[in-house]
């Protein structure tokens, strides 16, 4: 959804702590010029602007590094580098916990306090943003603050509820959202709602490919039957009704601005660390192997081709040598600069199609490719299209008019034995840019086949917890490795 949004918007997103309760625990005064009890009309979209802000930001920088779609450059002493070889250590997680936890979660919590008896329409928004906030959030860190996480300055050590047992709260969570924005409601979001711009028919869309995503979390490579079986009894029920993403206009993003300091933070971070986080090999390798025009849009040329760094060797091989990520993630390309509006793209109409892909190929002993593959052509058509949105015309033909080549190839058509890997490696594609998702799918699927960084022999599959939360909650749990199997999905 392309919604302009007002700079008055981004500075209080970027000053959260003006609107975050979770301020109040290290207040000494009581500072005159900050809000006392601001408006939902102001909270709810500071809180989005937040989570747009963090999602992509250090969290995707340590997934996305660590599932390959980036790697790092520019040696040793740069912190991507570290990230890279999978040193992410307590003390990097603390500014996005906090911006988490004390910033966007506070505030959603304050608007459905406000607004849940008189104007439960902005309550039921904030519930499903606060859905999807846990549910990315658990599968990056698995168990967390979450029965006990809303009293905020009434109790500052909660306990750590277990991640699957969260996962049962936020189905629950999202119907109370969906029952929410069908009610009365005195206010009712509309411009200051940054997502879908107060449309709660996108909203229920949204709520409901969000169960989704969840439910295909259960389907992993040492799965029970019971997860297979939940599995199937919710995506069955949420295809009855009917009511999913229709497009890449129902994308759930948020879409930046071109002035500085308000626009996109990938591009922001490229912008100021140049040679630093580089597209991976490892994606760029499998978009080559397929010619997969959605390249001009992702990638820029080096020497007449594209090529991707190598994850784990910017402290070794320092180069610049590489292609670098262009329109797709940055903006529209006018005289050597990007615009920097591109948004951050948390859930695509392109990945809803892609799980509903893997659902049918998975389902009925995976004899259903038929349903599958339609699903499957349909995300890579939904993908290419978006590729476009910020290109030239020029750019724009070099992309779409691949589309129908790739179609009719073999990397456009399911077949048995590998049809798993095709799906989750058009998901990998498709998410460049998206937080966490990719990585969960590798952590589930084994797919795309990733080697890991010398001299680990093994892929992070956790990140650590916040080293101030630690310090100051005795309850948060000890987290010995980043590579022990730490969500409940991940067997």
């Amino acid at each position: 959804m392309k919604i302009n949004i007002k700079k008055i918007v981004f500075g209080l997103a970027l000053a959260m702590t003006g609107l975050s309760s979770c301020k109040k625990f290290v207040d000494i005064n009581d500072d005159p010029t900050r809000l006392k009890d601001p408006d939902a009309s102001l909270i709810l979209p500071a809180a989005q602007g937040n989570l747009a802000f963090t999602m992509g930001s250090d969290i995707h920088r340590f997934t996305s590094l660590w599932v390959q779609q980036f790697a790092a450059q520019g040696g040793g002493a740069v912190q991507p580098t570290q990230y890279d070889k999978y040193a992410v250590g307590e003390g990097d997680i603390n500014n996005t916990w906090a911006a988490t936890f004390a910033g966007t979660l506070a505030d959603l919590q304050k608007v459905i306090e406000k607004t849940k008896a008189t104007s439960p329409k902005y309550a039921g928004v904030a519930e499903l943003i606060k859905a999807y906030v846990y549910q990315t959030h658990v599968d990056a860190y698995g168990d967390l603050p979450y029965t006990e996480a809303i009293g905020y300055e009434a109790n500052l050590k909660p306990k750590f509820d277990g991640s699957s047992a969260i996962y049962d709260n936020l189905f629950g969570l999202i119907d109370e959202g969906v029952a929410d924005i069908k009610k009365a409601s005195l206010l009712a979001p509309t411009t200051d709602d940054l997502f879908y711009g107060g449309d709660m028919d996108k909203w229920e869309r949204f709520a409901n490919a969000l169960k989704l995503r969840m439910y295909i979390h259960y389907f992993s490579t040492n799965g029970t039957a019971a997860d297979a079986t939940r599995a199937k009894t919710g995506i069955t029920a949420i295809l009855a009704a009917n009511k999913l993403l229709r497009g890449n206009t129902d994308n759930f993003q948020m879409r930046f601005l071109t002035s500085a300091n308000q626009t996109n933070p990938i591009h922001q971070f490229e912008g100021s660390r140049p040679n630093q986080f580089f597209p991976s090999k490892t994606l760029v390798d499998i978009m080559n192997a397929k010619s997969d025009s959605r390249r001009n849009s992702y990638f820029t040329l080096q020497s007449g081709t594209y090529i991707g760094a190598t994850n784990g060797n910017g402290d070794v091989v320092v180069s610049t040598a590489f292609s670098r990520m262009s329109t797709y993630l940055r903006g529209k390309l006018s005289a050597g600069a990007y615009s920097g509006e591109a948004p951050i793209r948390m859930f695509t109409f392109a990945e809803q199609n892609q799980i509903l892909a893997e659902y049918f190929a998975r389902t009925n002993g995976g004899n259903d490719l038929l349903t599958a593959d339609t699903y499957y052509k349909a995300g890579i058509t939904a993908s290419f299209a978006n590729a476009v949105e910020f290109s030239d015309a020029t750019e724009a033909l070099a992309v779409s008019s691949g589309l129908t080549a790739y179609l009719a190839s073999t990397n456009g058509t399911l077949v048995t034995g590998n049809a798993l890997q095709k799906i989750i490696e058009e998901k990998f594609v498709s998410n460049f840019g998206v937080a966490i998702e990719p990585w969960t799918d590798w952590r589930r699927t084994g797919f795309p086949v990733l080697t890991p960084v010398s001299p680990s022999t093994a892929v992070p599959r956790i990140l650590p917890y916040s080293f101030n939360e630690r310090s100051y909650n005795p309850n948060t749990p000890a987290r010995p490795s980043v590579f022990v199997k730490s969500v409940f999905w991940d067997k």
